[in-house]
């Protein structure tokens, strides 16, 4: 490789890192940054230091790339996010465990996480890793401490929180232990939407993108049925062939569309590890209708000013597709509804509030 260098840093829209040619030479390097194959910015340099800006909110787990070409248009060097290779820095460690991420938000899947990302991010305190949905407990774990700060955290400048949004989190039963051992002081946030709403949401992100082949009623079915005959991802063999298998595109080995809204059993297993009060648990519909106050207490819970939440931008991000729910019939929706109701029920004990107003919830019109 003819030039050296690395991205260091993806703080919402910006992009930093150095480059430099590797003989000295005093010569321009064009640099090109692709998010997911697509070029969005460009920059003659002299090498060194570099910033590009992306001009969007750099959100989803989307390949991160910069290239790096020659005054004649030759392609010297390919950077990728994630791939310099640094020490922790000091503080990162805290003893045996790790002192950051301080916070994760767990999940719940399409109930506002990447929203809930982004107005985190615009926090001069919080630091929030790049790409939004680490793999790393799920299926990168065994690489390390630094492998995940050099892929997820390069950015960070001392930020008193430090954070990650990965929902899977929330949904895989041996998680919860590994980030308990990672760092028993860390804060969790939960977001929780009806889990039958939630699940047609979940159901049409895939099927929206030709990437399900299942009508809604047929793809349930399905799930019902795996989850009837007892399979999961709990055995260390489990765990080693999702880590495999899991696609580019985050998708997991079998449907989760069902049982990624028994959210009683989910907490319940941090609450094995975790004490109930490192749990924050906010509610979709009170989010999308308040997310002001919501950050407030956000801020409030991850011990950051809280006084920044009336500053925050907040639209919303990554919302389904138009027509969903011209694919779901009444009779499937007070299926769903009855489906739910008890594990709602049991949800309600833990947290000490109703969420009744779930199980009576009209179907939201197309």
């Amino acid at each position: 490789m003819e030039v050296l260098g690395g991205i260091e840093e993806a703080s919402y829209g910006l992009v930093r890192g150095r480059v430099e040619w590797k003989d000295g030479r005093d010569e321009p390097i064009r640099l090109v940054l692709q998010i997911a194959g697509k070029a969005v910015a460009h920059l003659d340099t002299a090498g060194n230091h570099f910033e590009l800006d992306a001009g969007v909110a750099l959100l989803p787990s989307e390949p991160l790339e910069v290239l790096a070409f020659n005054t004649a248009g030759r392609q010297l060097a390919s950077f990728k996010w994630g791939e310099i290779d640094r020490q922790l820095p000091p503080g990162w460690s805290a003893g045996s465990s790790y002192r950051y991420p301080s916070f994760f938000v767990l999940g719940a899947a399409k109930s506002g996480t990447t929203s809930l990302h982004v107005y985190l991010d615009q926090h001069h305190e919080i630091h929030m890793s790049k790409p939004k949905e680490p793999f790393f407990f799920e299926a990168e774990y065994e690489r390390g401490a630094q492998f995940y700060y050099n892929k997820y955290f390069g950015g960070w400048k001392g930020q008193r929180a430090v954070g990650e949004s990965r929902h899977r989190n929330l949904y895989l039963p041996y998680v919860p232990a590994r980030i308990f051992s990672y760092n028993p002081e860390a804060r969790l946030i939960v977001l929780l939407r009806n889990p039958a709403e939630r699940a047609v949401s979940h159901w049409w992100h895939w099927r929206s993108r030709d990437l399900e082949p299942l009508t809604a009623e047929a793809a349930f079915n399905s799930d019902m049925e795996r989850i009837a005959s007892g399979m999961a991802v709990v055995t260390p063999q489990e765990i080693a062939d999702y880590a495999q298998e899991l696609a580019k595109d985050a998708r997991g080995q079998h449907r989760t569309y069902i049982d990624s809204g028994y959210y009683f059993d989910q907490l319940q297993r941090y609450l094995q590890y975790f004490r109930r009060d490192q749990l924050h648990v906010l509610l979709f519909e009170e989010f999308i209708r308040q997310p002001t106050e919501s950050l407030r207490q956000v801020f409030q819970f991850l011990q950051v000013d809280e006084a920044v939440a009336p500053w925050v931008d907040v639209p919303r991000f990554n919302q389904s597709n138009p027509g969903m729910w011209d694919h779901i019939s009444h009779r499937l929706w007070s299926e769903l509804i009855d489906h739910y109701a008890p594990h709602n029920r049991r949800l309600e004990q833990l947290l000490g509030r109703s969420v009744s107003f779930w199980d009576s919830a009209p179907q939201p019109k197309a």
